[in-house]
């Protein structure tokens, strides 16, 4: 499995620019409190909204249960400093369901009551550093469940003047289905990739909007 480590430049005027490359953290899920193969990254689709200097990333996450047991996973998703969750979604009975935020004192309460039920709750909690962690219970026999993590950050300009966005990728384990989206909207410049997955992402533009899929 080749690792990847994805950078997209937003011009502001037409430079080369250049970023050191850092071992990514990437999301980790965990049974019985280690990552076993158990359950595993099935399914992963990355999209990408730029607007202006503020990019919006969401990942959609499905993990796979490999055993004939019920079990429960946890997931780590770690974020660079600064840049905070802004969306959590979780597939209940085949849907998937938007969480709100609400005091930690709060979600405790919700969390305990629903558990009571025997229903997953969906909570979503800031970890050590900059750390999020989830539960996914119940994963069912030989089936998936879903994942939506949403964040958003404010692009700096380096000292060429570009924007730079950073999608940091770096899987150990081949993913079986891959799909990402990017978006450049009112851009007046094409935007450039510095490194690209396999060169196989390209630009495509309309009335100063780009994408690029694959």
């Amino acid at each position: 499995m080749k690792q990847f480590m994805s950078v997209l430049y937003v011009m502001v005027i037409i430079s080369a620019c250049s970023m050191p490359k850092a071992k990514a953290q990437m999301p980790e899920i965990k049974t019985d409190g280690q990552s076993s193969g158990k359950v595993y990254l099935q399914k992963l689709t990355i999209d990408v909204k730029i607007a202006g200097a503020v990019a919006t990333t969401t990942w959609t996450m499905t993990f796979k249960n490999t055993t004939p047991k019920i079990l429960e996973g946890e997931l780590t998703f770690p974020l660079a400093d600064g840049i905070t969750v802004s969306r959590y979604a979780l597939d209940i009975n085949g849907k998937m369901r938007e969480a709100v935020p609400v005091e930690k004192a709060k979600a405790t309460q919700v969390f305990e009551a629903i558990e009571r039920r025997q229903v997953d709750p969906g909570l979503l909690e800031k970890v050590d550093g900059n750390s999020f962690r989830t539960r996914i219970y119940p994963i069912n026999p030989n089936s998936t469940r879903t994942v939506t993590i949403a964040y958003d950050e404010t692009l700096l300009l380096t000292n060429k003047a570009s924007l730079l966005y950073r999608l940091p990728f770096s899987f150990e384990k081949a993913i079986e289905s891959f799909n990402i989206n990017i978006s450049v909207l009112q851009n007046t410049i094409k935007p450039v990739f510095e490194e690209n997955f396999d060169n196989e992402l390209s630009f495509k533009e309309w009335e100063n909007n780009y994408t690029a899929s694959q």
